[in-house]
Parts: structure tokens; sequence; C-alpha cells
């Protein structure tokens, strides 16, 4: 019955997503604009083919148990590719402010809508997750490293860390990376419905765990439509690192509904 329900909801929800983005798209024109070059395509390309290529063995066998060190390598990871991106954009005289919408800052109208943006997505997350969890059943999939990770070290250095990397580092780096680049350059070359769906599928992907994927899918799109919304990637940026700091209070207070 319950999934009658919720499938009824995604339904309706579903509806009103694709009015949403349609309204977006034909309302004020607000994305930076930008003149993507071959060199910037390539480099966008490369480092989604890798963060894909990094997935791969977490879809091919159980995923392993993660500790402190490889925490602190993805924080390492993260931060160090936002810089090369920027020094490269800076060498090939593009300006990351100018680029990505970083000057169009505004605290409370870009913490309003990004609010309004959070509320409307977690509703839609939330029911796709529970879906997968109920027809997968007790059976199904096991919960992602990271959450097993949370649930098993209760000591304030290893949540500080790994509230750092999902908070601050990965969703500065994969803003930057999906939607500020691969979003912005397919947007350029193949239009806005072919920028969100590539982009969503990919940045999904990456996360190389399949349960998660129609939530990832829904919330990567939502943040793409929001980029467009704002112009600006610090709302898209905002939303994810909300998100993420919202899954691991639920992780560490309802373990067991964990995905």
């Amino acid at each position: 019955m319950w999934i009658f329900a919720v499938a009824l909801f995604l339904g309706v929800y579903a509806v009103f997503f694709v009015r949403k983005a349609r309204s977006v798209w034909n309302g004020p024109d607000r994305f930076p604009t930008a003149a993507w070059g071959w060199p910037e395509a390539l480099l966008t390309i490369a480092l989604a083919v890798f963060f894909l290529l990094m997935s791969i063995p977490a879809y091919l066998s159980p995923a392993q148990a993660i500790n402190l060190s490889s925490i602190r390598s993805a924080c390492a990871l993260y931060g160090s590719i936002v810089i090369f991106l920027a020094g490269f954009l800076v060498m090939r005289n593009q300006s990351p402010i100018r680029l990505f919408g970083l000057e169009r800052w505004c605290w409370p109208e870009t913490a309003m809508t990004s609010g309004a943006a959070l509320a409307g997505l977690l509703p839609g997350v939330y029911a796709l997750q529970w879906l997968v969890a109920a027809l997968t059943g007790p059976e199904g999939p096991s919960a992602q490293p990271v959450v097993n990770f949370l649930t098993t070290h209760a000591d304030l250095q290893s949540r500080l860390w790994v509230a750092g990397v999902a908070v601050v580092a990965a969703p500065v780096a994969e803003e930057l990376i999906f939607r500020g680049c691969l979003y912005g350059m397919l947007r350029q070359v193949a239009g806005r419905p072919a920028a969100l769906l590539v982009s969503s599928i990919v940045f999904a992907a990456i996360h190389g765990h399949v349960p998660s994927i129609p939530g990832l899918l829904l919330l990567a799109a939502g943040l793409a439509l929001l980029y467009e919304r704002t112009g600006s990637l610090w709302a898209p940026v905002a939303v994810h690192a909300s998100f993420n700091a919202l899954s691991i209070w639920g992780t560490l207070t309802w373990p067991e509904s964990a995905p």
C-alpha cells in the first residue's frame, strides 16, 4: 500500500518538476555568459571520465570499507582539483568568478532561494530513496561505505573529517566540475535539456552506489535548474552542502534508515 502511495506521489512530483524546469528555462536568462573553448571542454571531459573511472570498482565488487586515511585523501584530492581547475582557467584568461557567476552574491536572496530549492528537492529525493529501499528489501545492496564509517566510528575526529569532506570539499569541487564546467559546457554545445540530462547522469554515476542513483539524478537536475535560476554557482553549492549535512545528521540519528 505504501509503495503505491509513494509511487503516486512521485508521479505527481515529476509533473510539477517538469513544469518548474520549463518555467526556469522560459524565464529570464541569468546564466553566466562564457565561451567554452576546446581546452576547457577537454579538461571538463577528462575530469568527468576520471571520476567515472574511480567509481567503477564500486559497481564491480562489494563495497570496500573506508578508513580515516582514505577520507583525508579524498579531501586532499578535492582541494587539489579545485586549485588546479581555477589555475587552469586563469592561465586561459578565464575568470572563475565571472565564469561561474560567483560575483552574484546576495546573502538574503541566495539563502531564501537555496532554502526553497532544498525544501522542494528533499521530499522527492527521500521518496525515491525510500521506494528503492522498499523494492529491494533487506537483501538489497549494502549501505554506502561512508555511512558504515559514520555508524562505526563515534570519535569526534573521524566525524569532523567526514563533515569536512561532505559539507565543504565535495560540494565545492563537484559543483565546479559537474554544474559549473560540465553543465555549462554542454549547455553551450547541446542545449539545456541535454546538458541537464547528461550532467545529472554522470553526477549520479560517479557516486558508485546503485540504490542512490535515482535520488542523485533528481538532486543533480534540481541543482542545475537552481544554477539556471540564480546564475550563480553559490546557490547549488549551498544546497549540495546542506543536503550532505542533513544526510550526515540523519545517518547519525537514524542509522538503520541510511542508504
